[in-house]
């Protein structure tokens, strides 16, 4: 055996060896490219084939990806689009003239780059355990790390579970919606990629169903349907008519508008000019990513229609009480939805009609006819006017009137007075009102028969004596007004007017006309004597003939000898009540008054002798509000307020204020002297107290004085805090404080007295300049000044014009000249 083995040995030696090119017995190539090997000997009688690393030899076909090519001394094999197929190891097999084979092979390795094959979004369902699929290519085989969120922090909780096709979530929170990264790590190429995963976390479609206020449908308006439904990601809508997606019929338009029927948005429906044919069943569909399938609820739309009533005939009868009449109306509904229906008669103030008088409502066709009726029987003047009836239902509601017209005499109503009482040539006003229909014609006729007029006089304005205007007017549905302002004479007084209305039957109403008589006895209701005057409170009577114009009073001193009877008149109020102030008067003395009440029918009946005693001199009295008072609004002062209610009978002579601070937190105790008495105007009731200290209690005290004494009354007042000003001067540069603001008067004075004192300096000096600068040109001159040149200033004005101040330029030299010499001569002297 060992023989043989040597002598194989020999015979691969003597033959020679395969060669194959690449020539390194381990290879990596990159996945889809081409790849070429040649296997050669050195022997010309060998026979060559290639073996697949799936021991398949490779047969010789151009057009298949794997092929051989043959050559002269070898074989090539030839291998487009490298596969991971491809990866192993492949042999070269020769075969000599005497059948002996030589093997030589290489392994190849076909590297694959990192390739992910999984979806970029996927959803997982809250509270369940779920796997993120993360399938990874790759050759050589890839390390598989995971991260989360956008700043890639590497998993570690135990609720997290790495398994060869992902990620594994043994529960999921709401805290798993986020982007989780799937690493891959090729250590042996040192290629590394990361693919982003967006975890959506979901529930599937529940509760789904649809809502639609009530009332939904109202014919010719706008129904809008609402599905809801609890889901993650938010729920997607599909909405169908019957098994119709109205997707496909919502561009249709609505009659000859270019409305759409239906406009879906989003999760509503919205149906346009609703009709009854839109009746049916309505559902929608709602989903999302994750439950595909989802939910459908179901809506039945019943289109309600507002209710129709027909028209309503008025009638118009004509009313006699001596044959009793019935009429009736009849409402009756034409169209309309009978969910929540409701037929009523109403009054036109939207109040039901009561049943009485006459009025009755049949409701027993109602629900066979849909009609109620409204019947008067018998028919009453009253009655007159439009009643209305009402139908109401979810969509709408409406009414139709019914309007009972009826003729009747005209009936005097008011007012409830036969006797018109005046004065002569006063006007007075005479008024009447008619009930009528028709409207009726109103006359005033003056009952004075004579041949020419046996049944009285028409009245007429312009045209009789003594008639200022006739007015008509309608003031409700049947009623109207007729006023006559008449003056009358002495003659008037006993006849009659009457106010005739006729439409065309008759109606009428006569006043008499007499002589207003004085007002009667005034009516004191009560009267109250005060220290220096007296109250009297007067109710007065609501029948006299005329108004009281004015009332007389007379008073004076009780069971004296020397009468002083004072007389006072007082101009009468429009009010029931009036109070008369007589005023002084002395006090705690007797006085008796007497009172009258005139008018311009003449003067009343004398009420009195009324006897009453003055109060006794007092003490003045008044009152603080010591709320207001309480917190001063400053820190340094504080407005004191006070109101009198009474001088005591004696005038205020003196008022005067004192002040000292609180001993206490409350009460009015005080602690330490009090200041001197502060004098003040007796007139004034106001007061402002200036240097007090900041957040400070004090005591005030106010006195009041007349002859009988003095009047006190004290209150409690607080500064307010210092902070509140300055603080926030501090704080705020720009909020500056008036009274800083305001500079010192000697600082003022001082200011002008020294900008007067600088003036007086500089003009001083501009003058002693002057006159050197004048004596020094003198004296260097021979001549008379005749070559002397002007100063600055004189030639600039001398030069605009010839004449100054009516003067020539050379006299205006000369008195310069001789000014500055006689200044020269006092300096010199000085």
């Amino acid at each position: 055996m060992l023989s043989i083995l040597i002598l194989n040995l020999v015979l691969l030696r003597i033959s020679g060896e395969l060669v194959i090119k690449p020539s390194q017995s381990s290879l990596t190539r990159d996945q889809y490219k081409s790849f070429i090997a040649l296997c050669t000997d050195q022997s010309d009688s060998r026979v060559f084939r290639w073996r697949s690393p799936q021991q398949r030899d490779i047969p010789e076909n151009l057009n298949d990806r794997v092929t051989v090519e043959r050559q002269t001394n070898g074989i090539r094999l030839r291998i487009r689009n490298l596969t991971t197929d491809d990866q192993g190891a492949w042999e070269c097999i020769g075969t000599n003239a005497n059948g002996q084979q030589t093997q030589k092979s290489f392994q190849m390795t076909i590297k694959v780059p990192i390739t992910f094959h999984s979806d970029s979004i996927q959803y997982v369902e809250l509270g369940e355990s779920v796997t993120i699929k993360c399938s990874i290519q790759a050759n050589p085989i890839a390390e598989v790390s995971w991260f989360k969120g956008q700043d890639k922090i590497r998993i570690e909780n135990p609720n997290y579970e790495l398994v060869h096709d992902g990620l594994h979530i043994k529960y999921v929170e709401m805290s798993d919606n986020d982007i989780f990264w799937c690493r891959a790590d090729v250590l042996e190429t040192g290629e590394s990629r990361d693919f982003p995963i967006s975890v959506v976390v979901s529930k599937p479609i529940s509760q789904t169903h649809i809502i639609c206020t009530n009332p939904c449908a109202i014919e010719k308006k706008t129904a809008t349907l609402i599905c809801e439904a609890s889901g993650l990601p938010t729920p997607k809508y599909l909405w169908f008519y019957g098994s119709i997606n109205v997707l496909t019929i919502a561009d249709s338009p609505v009659g000859a508008s270019e409305v759409p029927k239906f406009v879906v948005r989003g999760n509503q429906l919205t149906i346009n000019y609703v009709d009854e044919t839109d009746n049916g069943k309505y559902s929608c569909q709602a989903f999302n990513e994750f439950d595909r399938k989802g939910q459908r609820a179901e809506y039945n739309l019943n289109v309600i229609v507002p209710p129709r009533l027909s028209f309503i005939s008025p009638i118009e009868i004509n009313f006699d009480s001596q044959h009793p009449q019935r009429v009736s109306f009849q409402c009756r509904i034409e169209r309309g939805s009978i969910d929540s229906l409701s037929l009523e008669w109403q009054y036109l103030n939207h109040t039901s009609i009561q049943l009485t008088n006459g009025i009755f409502i049949d409701r027993t066709q109602y629900e066979t006819h849909k009609l109620i009726e409204l019947r008067f029987d018998p028919v009453r003047r009253e009655h007159f006017g439009n009643y209305s009836c009402v139908a109401k239902n979810f969509a709408d509601s409406t009414y139709s009137t019914a309007s009972l017209f009826i003729q009747f005499q005209p009936v005097y109503v008011g007012p409830n007075t036969n006797i018109v009482t005046t004065i002569p040539n006063y006007r007075s006003i005479m008024r009447c009102q008619f009930e009528s229909y028709p409207s009726p014609h109103i006359q005033w006729i003056k009952m004075s028969r004579t041949i020419q007029d046996p049944q009285g006089r028409i009245l007429a304005v312009g045209i009789d004596n003594g008639v200022n205007d006739i007015t008509i007017k309608q003031i409700g549905t049947t009623l109207y007004e007729s006023v006559l302002s008449y003056t009358p004479t002495e003659g008037d007084f006993g006849l009659s007017f009457e106010c005739r209305a006729l439409n065309p039957r008759i109606g009428r109403h006569s006043f008499t006309l007499q002589r207003a008589q004085p007002p009667k006895k005034v009516n004191i209701t009560h009267v109250k004597p005060l220290s220096n005057g007296v109250e009297i409170f007067i109710q007065s009577f609501e029948n006299d003939d005329l108004p009281v114009v004015q009332y007389i009073l007379k008073y004076d001193l009780q069971d004296t000898k020397d009468s002083q009877l004072q007389t006072l008149i007082v101009p009468a109020q429009k009010s029931t009540k009036q109070i008369i102030k007589v005023e002084n008067l002395r006090p705690s003395t007797n006085y008796q008054l007497m009172i009258v009440a005139e008018s311009r029918a003449g003067i009343g009946q004398q009420t009195g002798p009324i006897q009453f005693r003055t109060l006794d001199r007092q003490i003045p009295d008044f009152t603080v509000d010591e709320h207001i008072n309480r917190t001063c609004l400053s820190d340094e002062s504080c407005l004191i307020t006070w109101n009198i209610e009474s001088d005591g009978g004696a005038p205020i002579v003196r008022a005067e204020i004192l002040y000292a601070q609180a001993k206490y937190d409350d009460g009015l105790d005080i602690e330490g002297p009090l200041s001197t008495p502060i004098s003040i105007d007796s007139s004034i009731t106001e007061y402002e107290l200036t240097g007090l200290k900041p957040d400070t209690h004090y005591i005030v005290i106010i006195k009041l004085y007349n002859e009988v004494g003095v009047a006190e009354q004290k209150l409690r007042i607080k500064t307010n805090e210092e902070t509140n000003e300055y603080n926030t001067v501090r704080k705020n540069p720009l909020i500056t404080d008036d009274r800083k603001a305001q500079p010192n008067k000697w600082i003022v004075l001082g200011i002008i007295i020294a900008i007067i004192f600088s003036a007086v300096v500089v003009i001083t000096i501009c003058v002693l300049l002057r006159v050197f600068r004048l004596d020094g040109k003198h004296e260097t001159t021979n001549s008379d000044h005749q070559t002397t040149p002007m100063m600055n200033g004189d030639h600039h004005s001398d030069k605009t014009n010839g004449y100054t101040n009516g003067h020539s330029s050379s006299t205006k030299y000369k008195k310069s000249i001789s000014t500055s010499r006689q200044l020269f001569a006092d300096h010199d002297s000085v």
